[in-house]
């Protein structure tokens, strides 16, 4: 049979000498169809299909380079001497040498060709897309998008254009969405100013015997705190934005003078507080408040009865870290007696521009502008940013006359502008990714415009519109020439988060977590908790491979993770320290048997069944998502293990699996995955480590490939692994290249895969290095000739 397994080499061009088949266009009609013919068919033609696999009907350099990944592992078969089976004939040195020649040359003759991009399928935003792209248009927090029907997945990723199709119901959700946020985005009517006031009575200092009246007194001389003062409230004072602190008040003397008192606030982790030495100066036993304070203003109190009670004020703009407001009297001078404030109230109002962030955001200005223009520039600004490019004048003329018929229809200025920003968010230039060519006449492959390409980047590391720096790199063409400094930007940016939440955790398959039904009786120690926790270690996991440019290969066996309290208990870290409410820390691993992804318990658990470990789900799992090399389907009508039909298994799980795959049928794949999964029984069916089964057995963690190689346990494996750092690398490489273009991968996008191998090689598996091989790709950069599209 022939025994399929992955080349681990990084350029075809390493196998053997091919230079001088780029000479010879029919090389591979010479020497290659005559080895297939002579060696092969016999095995994998027509009649025969051993392993699912045919080679029958390769009979040009087309027709190979369409299957380029199966013929990667061709290659490398033939070459170590794989294939022939040493039961056939085998091949002459030079035969080998011929056909290997043959085939390679035909990949670097495409290699060292035009590029090609890739086709080109228009690209609707996704849930997470659109949801996230309001989030940075607007910045307000509505997730209208969580009311759409769900996307569909293609490749493993729910942003794969073939897949992200337009029903009616969602072409109706768009646009009641549109109109909800145009709505929530240009409100109707005035908000008045909000305003926060405190009667001295209920103000601080408190204590048992409350007092009961309008004006409350103070007297710095009196020992009990909540006579002595300072007196001051709570207040939730935003750090952006204008407000008015107030007080009213009158004061008696012992000289019948004025009385000088300062307004002020306070808080903790207050910015630019007033030095000490004045903050000294102040009177008053309770001072616990004012020991972090700014001084907002000072007066002298005249008045010395209630009806001439004084109102003193401050304005603040933009103060961080406020907690309190507080108000205090000055030490008298010249040996006076302190002197006595009556307190009528505490009080702030604000923020004075009640507009909301998504208002503020859209409907900015410039002053002295008549409305028509100010409708035209805020119609500019918001079209040119949901629409990701410069918008057209007549583009603009259209929206603009929008906003002109709908007021001459009774609509007020607001209303109409709903209207046109709601046309804005439902047009297709909003809800699609259209790249229209700039350069249609242009026969060679030619870079994408510098918006399309902000918008490429940005919805690759963000899953957002690109925000105003990417713009007016895009607008001023710089993009292209400083994306070095954009992805260093744009990775340690939060809004990064995206890549691991809508990357990785698809590409680790572990949506599936949060439904993940596990028995209760099995697994006591479940909760829903514990799964959120499982999920948000692998995420802060991966986020630090990531933001701290980490090599990949740590991603297999890191010797750190994350944990908060329930998930370090659960693992048995001893080295944690204690933990406050919701915290996470970054622990060391030396000495426990974890490390890397394969031993986090989300992805133990969700390779795992309801009431057992599953060592098929696991290897195939591996083999699939950190290999590159999934299995093929089992066989029609093959049954499960866990079908209760099958009388025939007997025994332990162990042993009705090698019961299983004596079965001719199902012996080939399983050789290929089940090794794998027997490395990871020591871990329990939600990830704990454990000695025995749920039988009480020993565990045995060891398995044997199909190639003979034994893996004795997790240590073994990881070993293996790590020997495999070029299938690893080639497979993220896969599916990140997938997930930045938006399209399955084909065989014109090798030559891409192998330059960014090579790379991730020379620098160590930097991260930052596989992102940036990606960007700087043609099938990121660039777009098809209008020939090259027709002809493929």
């Amino acid at each position: 049979m022939f025994r399929l397994r992955p080349a681990l080499l990084i350029a075809l061009g390493l196998l053997l000498p091919w230079r001088a088949a780029l000479a010879d266009t029919s090389a591979f009609a010479t020497d290659g169809v005559p080895f297939l013919q002579k060696h092969c068919v016999s095995c994998h033609g027509k009649d025969k299909q051993k392993g699912d696999f045919a080679l029958h009907e390769f009979h040009d350099d087309l027709s190979v380079l369409r299957a380029r990944k199966r013929w990667r592992d061709v290659m490398e078969v033939v070459r170590s001497g794989e294939m022939p089976p040493d039961d056939k004939p085998q091949p002459s040195a030079e035969e080998k040498r011929r056909f290997l020649a043959s085939v390679a040359g035909i990949f670097a003759k495409a290699d060292a060709g035009k590029p090609d991009p890739g086709r080109l399928t228009v690209r609707r935003l996704n849930r997470n897309e659109y949801n996230n792209t309001i989030r940075d248009l607007l910045h307000i927090e509505f997730r209208p998008a969580d009311d759409f029907p769900s996307d569909d997945v293609g490749h493993g990723f729910d942003n794969i254009a073939d897949v992200l199709t337009v029903s009616p119901v969602l072409m109706e959700r768009y646009l009641d969405a549109a109109d909800k946020i145009a709505a929530i985005a240009i409100p109707l009517g005035t908000i008045a100013t909000p305003k926060h006031t405190m009667s001295a009575q209920f103000c601080e200092p408190a204590g048992p015997n409350g007092f009961v009246g309008r004006f409350r007194p103070f007297t710095a001389s009196e020992k009990a705190a909540m006579k002595s003062g300072p007196v001051n409230t709570p207040a939730r004072i935003n750090a952006e934005g204008d407000y008015i602190v107030r007080a009213r008040l009158y004061a008696k003397s012992a000289d019948g003078k004025p009385v000088r008192v300062a307004l002020m606030v306070s808080g903790a982790a207050l910015e630019r507080p007033t030095p000490r030495q004045d903050i000294a100066k102040l009177d008053g036993t309770w001072l616990e408040f004012v020991r972090n304070a700014q001084i907002l203003t000072t007066a002298n109190i005249t008045a010395k009865s209630e009806q001439e009670a004084q109102r003193i004020e401050a304005k603040i703009h933009n103060v961080a870290g406020i907690e309190r407001i507080v108000l205090a009297a000055f030490k008298p001078q010249d040996g006076q007696p302190a002197p006595t404030l009556f307190v009528e109230f505490l009080e702030y109002e604000g923020p004075m521009d009640t507009r909301s962030a998504a208002t503020k955001t859209l409907l900015t200005v410039t002053p002295g502008k008549s409305q028509p223009e100010q409708t035209r520039e805020i119609l500019a600004r918001f079209a040119m940013r949901a629409w990701r490019r410069q918008i057209t004048a007549e583009e603009l003329d259209r929206l603009a006359k929008l906003v002109a018929y709908a007021m001459g229809h009774n609509d007020t200025w607001e209303e109409a502008m709903r209207r046109a920003v709601s046309a804005i968010l439902a047009s297709p230039k909003f809800v699609f990714r259209l790249e229209p060519d700039d350069q249609p006449q242009n026969p060679e492959p030619h870079p994408v415009d510098e918006f399309q390409l902000a918008t490429r980047l940005s919805y690759f590391l963000w899953s957002s519109c690109p925000d105003d720096e990417l713009l007016r790199a895009a607008a001023e063409k710089k993009l292209s020439t400083t994306l070095d400094a954009q992805i260093k930007r744009m990775i340690q940016d939060p809004r990064a988060d995206a890549l691991i939440q809508n990357f990785a955790l698809q590409w680790l398959q572990l949506g599936r977590l949060s439904s993940h039904s596990t028995d209760p009786k099995t697994f006591p120690n479940w909760k829903p908790e514990l799964g959120s926790a499982m999920l948000e270690e692998t995420r802060r996991f991966f986020g630090e491979i990531v933001r701290t440019d980490r090599s990949i290969l740590d991603l297999l066996d890191a010797d750190f993770t994350w944990v908060n309290q329930r998930l370090a208990d659960f693992y048995g870290i001893k080295n944690a320290g204690n933990f406050q409410k919701d915290e996470w820390k970054r622990v060391a691993l030396a000495g426990t048997p974890r490390g890397g992804l394969l031993t986090q318990a989300s992805i133990l658990t969700v390779t795992s069944n309801p009431t057992r470990t599953s060592p098929v789900k696991r290897g195939k799992w591996i083999l699939e998502q950190i290999l590159g090399t999934p299995p093929p389907a089992p066989p029609p009508n093959t049954p499960s293990l866990d079908d209760s039909g099958r009388k025939e298994l007997t025994g332990t799980f162990r042993q009705k699996l090698e019961q299983h795959r004596a079965d001719p049928k199902c012996a080939n794949c399983h050789a290929k995955m089940d090794a794998f999964g027997f490395a990871l029984e020591n871990f329990n069916g939600i990830g704990q480590w454990r000695d025995r089964d749920e039988t009480g057995a020993a565990i045995d963690p060891s398995g044997k490939l199909g190639t003979g190689r034994t893996v004795n346990g997790l240590a073994d494996m990881k070993i293996l692994l790590r020997s495999k750092t070029q299938g690893f690398a080639r497979c993220l490489t896969e599916k990140m290249l997938i997930y930045a273009l938006g399209r399955g991968l084909d065989w014109y996008d090798e030559a891409t895969i192998s330059r960014i191998l090579f790379s991730l090689e020379k620098n160590n598996h930097h991260f930052t290095t596989l992102i940036t091989g990606i960007v700087k790709s043609p099938a990121f950069l660039m777009r098809r000739s209008a020939a090259q599209a027709e002809a493929k």
